[in-house]
C-alpha cells in the first residue's frame, strides 16, 4: 500500500514540475513588451508618464489567443493611453497653430517694411538720376562758353557730390525701415528663456520633449533645442554665447509688445527661419506620437 501511495506521490511531482517547467519556457519565449517598443515611441511614452501602462497593455495583448475578444483590463488600458496621447497631440497642435499666428503677422509686418524699403529706395535713384544725367547735361551745356564755364564747373561738383550723398542713401535704404512687430505671440521667448506673452506658454510634455536628447544620437550633441541653437549660430542667425550681440538678437527675436523693441526686415526673415525650425521640431513629436499608437496594434 505504501508502495502506491509513494508512486502517485512522484507522479503528480512530476506533473507538477513539467508543467512549472513548461510555464518557464512559454514567459521565456514570450518577448518583453518594452523590446517591442520603438525608440521613439519609447521615449515619448516615458515623457507622457505611460509606459508601466503601455507595458501592461502590450503584455495582455501578447497573452490574448488569435481572434479573441479584448478584456476590460486591456479595453481601460488602451483607453486611458490612447486618451493621453490624443491629449499631447492636442497640445503639439497649439504650440503649431501659435506659431502659425506668429508667423502670419511677422509677414505682415514685413510685406509693409517691404514696400516703405522700395519706395524710399526708388526715390533716391530716381533724385540720383537727375543729379547724375540730368545735372550732367546741363553742365555740359554750361561748357560751350567761356563765361558760364566756371558756373558750369560748379554745378557739376554739387551734382558729383549729391549723385554719392543719394547714393549712400540708397544703401542705407536697403535695410528697411524698423518696425515694432506688436500684438503677436513670442513663441521663441521660451526657449530663450524670456517670458512668453499672449498664450506663448509650452506645454509641460512638448517642453520636455524639446529638452531631451533624439533617440539613438550621442548625449553630446544635445537635446533638440541645444541641437537648433548651434545650426542657428552656425549659419549666422544667432551670435555665439557670451557676447555683446547675442542678448540683444535674443530680444529682437523674442519681442512682443513692447514698442522699444524695433525689428528690420532681415530680423523678421531670421525670425520666421527660426520658427519655422522650432514648429519642425514639434511636428516631429506628433510622428513619435503616431508610433506608439501603431506599437498597441503590432
Amino acid at each position: 500500500m505504501k508502495f502506491f501511495v509513494f508512486a502517485a506521490s512522484l507522479v503528480l511531482c512530476g506533473g507538477a514540475h513539467a508543467q512549472l517547467q513548461s510555464l518557464r519556457i512559454g514567459t521565456a519565449q514570450t518577448p518583453s513588451a518594452s523590446s517591442q517598443l520603438s525608440p521613439h515611441a519609447e521615449q515619448v511614452a516615458t515623457i507622457l508618464g505611460i509606459k508601466p501602462q503601455l507595458q501592461q497593455a502590450m503584455a495582455l495583448r501578447s497573452e490574448r489567443p488569435a481572434g479573441t475578444s479584448m478584456g476590460l483590463e486591456e479595453l481601460a488600458l488602451r483607453q486611458e493611453i490612447s486618451e493621453r496621447v490624443m491629449a499631447a497631440s492636442f497640445e503639439a497642435d497649439g504650440v503649431l497653430a501659435e506659431i502659425g499666428q506668429e508667423q502670419a503677422r511677422i509677414n505682415e509686418v514685413s510685406t509693409f517694411l517691404q514696400g516703405r524699403r522700395d519706395k524710399g529706395v526708388n526715390v533716391a535713384t530716381l533724385a540720383s538720376l537727375i543729379t547724375g544725367s540730368g545735372v550732367g547735361i546741363a553742365v555740359n551745356a554750361l561748357q560751350f562758353s567761356n563765361s558760364t564755364a566756371n558756373t558750369g564747373n560748379g554745378i557739376g561738383v554739387g551734382s558729383g557730390v549729391a549723385s554719392t550723398i543719394l547714393s549712400l542713401i540708397g544703401i542705407h535704404l536697403q535695410r528697411g525701415p524698423a518696425r515694432q512687430i506688436g500684438s503677436a505671440p513670442n513663441m521663441l521667448a521660451v526657449p530663450f528663456g524670456r517670458k512668453p506673452v499672449l498664450y506663448s506658454d509650452y506645454p509641460d510634455d512638448v517642453l520636455a520633449y524639446l529638452n531631451s536628447v533624439p533617440p539613438g544620437e550621442p548625449a553630446d550633441r544635445g537635446t533638440r533645442l541645444e541641437q537648433l541653437m548651434k545650426e542657428w549660430i552656425a549659419l549666422g542667425r544667432l551670435d555665439p554665447p557670451k557676447t555683446s550681440r547675442r542678448e540683444k538678437e535674443i530680444d529682437l527675436m523674442t519681442s512682443s509688445l513692447d514698442p522699444r523693441r524695433k525689428l528690420r526686415i532681415d530680423d523678421l526673415g531670421n525670425r520666421v527661419i527660426m520658427l519655422a525650425d522650432v514648429g519642425a521640431r514639434v511636428s516631429l513629436m506628433k510622428r513619435d506620437l503616431a508610433e506608439l499608437m501603431r506599437s498597441l496594434t503590432r
